[in-house]
């Protein structure tokens, strides 16, 4: 044993290969520590940041040194009596209007959106109205009286009041209802480079008008603003704002346990097929090695796309889990490679010195092969599990990828997939999105390939047996 370690340690590649593959294990097995969201992919779980925001460390290079974080602050204004550290009494005569300043310091280009929300205590009376001005654009009109523009509150009670710029329209806001008709449809998207479209200090104004014949007061809480940006976390967000490393480490996690499970399954029948086949012989080994070349002959991928596309036809998989489907058509049609490399080691193995001397001894067939012709193929075992991870990972991703597979649960695959398809639809390479999954396929594949390699040559028989 020690002589198989050391030899092992010796390899270059297969310190590499370890190191590898035990990141990505370590990084799947973290994913609930690492992040919060376990499905990007689920509507509650997107828009974590805007789309196509670039990762935070990237805000390190010129071209993404402007773009604004995820913001939230509260504001402090001035203006107004100062009730508590939370509220301001505004007293405004008959007539009159009263102004309440909140600065914001920005220091980035514009948004994705701007949010502004705040409660209000209104006067018990209708004739009033209380004016939003952000970048000297009336935003929002609050009144008793629901009239176009504006936003109706309640006299005498206390108003949860908010401004989303991803909501408004020509009903709900002056300054869209003061565009051009043809600038309308369009204002959501354009509101945030019109109030915040450079660093800078802005305010936030509320103004309050007091239309009436006597003196009212109103309470307002400091107002909480908040957006979301261009550059988060570390690795950015997909198109629909969720978060790439999410993405990437739990299609880590899935892939890693796809493979694993799909590869000894694949490693099982082979050996079993090739076993048998190798060691009885006669019409056994006929029939069976027929059977394997009847399955050799079979186009792998694209069998496994039409059976997914009938399955998906069917219906078949709205009642099954499909990526218990594609675990197991993945692994019926991976066998017969495995099975060929068994039977003619098992060949090998049955006709030398040791085996023969074993049936003379009288043992069975069974004792035989699980004594003596089953641990000398451990090396080819070893090295075949870890040929077959990267075979696994690469179908499913490709069916991922064809929007076959996965799609409602973050995969590599349905990452590229993803990426590929919305990518005209970016201003430039969304590298951020497209890299992780893409590098991660390749370094796993290889660290499998080196570690399978490394296993069987240490691992031969002939080796272990000083021949």
């Amino acid at each position: 044993m020690n002589k198989v370690v050391t030899d092992l340690l010796s390899r270059k590649s297969f310190i590499f290969s370890v190191v590898v593959i035990a990141f990505f294990v370590i990084l799947a097995l973290a994913a609930p520590i690492l992040t919060s969201y376990n499905n990007p992919y689920s509507i509650s779980q997107q828009f974590v940041a805007a789309p196509y925001a670039v990762p935070s460390w990237a805000t390190l290079f010129p071209q993404y040194r402007s773009l604004p974080p995820n913001v939230h602050l509260t504001l402090t204004g001035s203006g107004g009596n100062e009730v508590n550290s939370t509220y301001i009494r505004v007293v405004v005569p008959p007539g009159g209007t009263e102004n309440v300043s909140f600065p914001i310091k920005w220091n980035w280009s514009h948004p994705y959106n701007v949010i502004i929300s705040f409660n209000l205590l209104a006067p018990d009376t209708t004739g009033f109205n209380v004016n939003l001005y952000l970048n000297n654009l009336n935003i929002m009109t609050l009144s008793p009286i629901p009239i176009t523009p504006t936003v109706q509150v309640k006299p005498g009670t206390v108003n949860h009041v908010m401004f989303n710029s991803e909501s408004i329209n020509p009903s709900n806001s002056p300054y869209v209802n003061s565009l051009p008709f043809q600038d309308q449809p369009l204002a959501s998207y354009e509101f945030p480079s019109a109030a915040l479209p450079k660093p800078g200090l802005y305010y936030l104004v509320v103004s309050f008008q007091n239309t009436g014949n006597s003196k009212e007061t109103f309470l307002i809480s400091n107002p909480q603003f908040s957006s979301l940006g261009f550059a988060y976390g570390r690795l950015g967000t997909d198109d629909n704002g969720g978060s790439v490393f999410s993405e990437f480490i739990y299609g880590a996690r899935f892939d890693l346990y796809l493979s694993l499970v799909a590869s000894a399954l694949i490693i099982g029948i082979g050996l079993i097929i090739g076993l048998l086949a190798g060691y009885i012989g006669g019409f056994t080994d006929l029939t069976l090695n027929a059977l394997t070349d009847f399955f050799l002959l079979i186009p792998g991928l694209p069998l496994l796309i039409v059976l997914i596309s009938i399955f998906d036809a069917t219906g078949v998989i709205v009642n099954v889990n499909k990526a218990l489907i594609i675990l197991l058509i993945i692994s019926f049609l991976s066998w017969p490679g495995t099975a060929k490399i068994i039977r003619g080691q098992t060949l090998s193995l049955r006709n030398r010195t040791f085996v023969e001397a074993s049936r003379a001894l009288g043992e069975g067939k069974f004792r035989i092969l699980f004594r003596h012709i089953v641990p000398n193929l451990m090396g080819i075992l070893f090295a075949q599990l870890a040929y077959d991870v990267p075979g696994v990972i690469l179908a499913e991703s490709g069916l991922d990828f064809l929007g076959l597979g996965i799609i409602n649960f973050p995969t590599w695959g349905n990452m590229l997939g993803f990426a590929t398809n919305n990518i005209s639809f970016v201003n430039g390479f969304a590298w951020w999105w497209v890299l992780p999954p893409g590098i991660g396929i390749i370094l796993l594949s290889t660290a499998f390939y080196y570690f399978g390699t490394a296993m069987l040559d240490v691992l031969s028989p002939y080796k272990l047996r000083g021949e």
